[in-house]
């Protein structure tokens, strides 16, 4: 599982921000595993200006024995997780949440 985090430009389709962001910082492709969010949340944001974010998860598909070649300004490090080993205290707020969800998802 990697997790990437990006901002919609004006006028700009959630989606194509999927597949511009995972192309610009990963270097992935966004092959979409369905078409709309999974998993949809609200985070009070403090930092670079007090704010709220409006977040949509997107499942993709990737191969996770690929190495993943990141932008080293975007980014300290990346790697893969399978599900047992998340650092959930330095994720998202939201990430033990989506995980539950898309693990019952995934157990259909």
């Amino acid at each position: 599982m990697a997790a990437e985090w990006g901002h919609v430009e004006p006028d700009e389709d959630p989606r194509e921000t999927v597949v511009r962001e995972l192309s610009e910082e990963l270097n992935l492709a966004a092959d979409f595993i369905q078409s709309n969010p999974l998993f949809i949340t609200v985070t009070r944001t403090l930092g670079h200006g007090d704010h709220t974010d409006v977040s949509l998860w997107y499942l993709v598909r990737s191969d996770s024995s690929r190495s993943i070649e990141f932008d080293r300004g975007e980014f300290h490090g990346v790697r893969w997780f399978d599900f047992d080993e998340i650092p959930f205290k330095r994720s998202d707020p939201h990430m033990r949440r989506f995980v539950a969800k898309l693990r019952a998802l995934l157990s259909h």
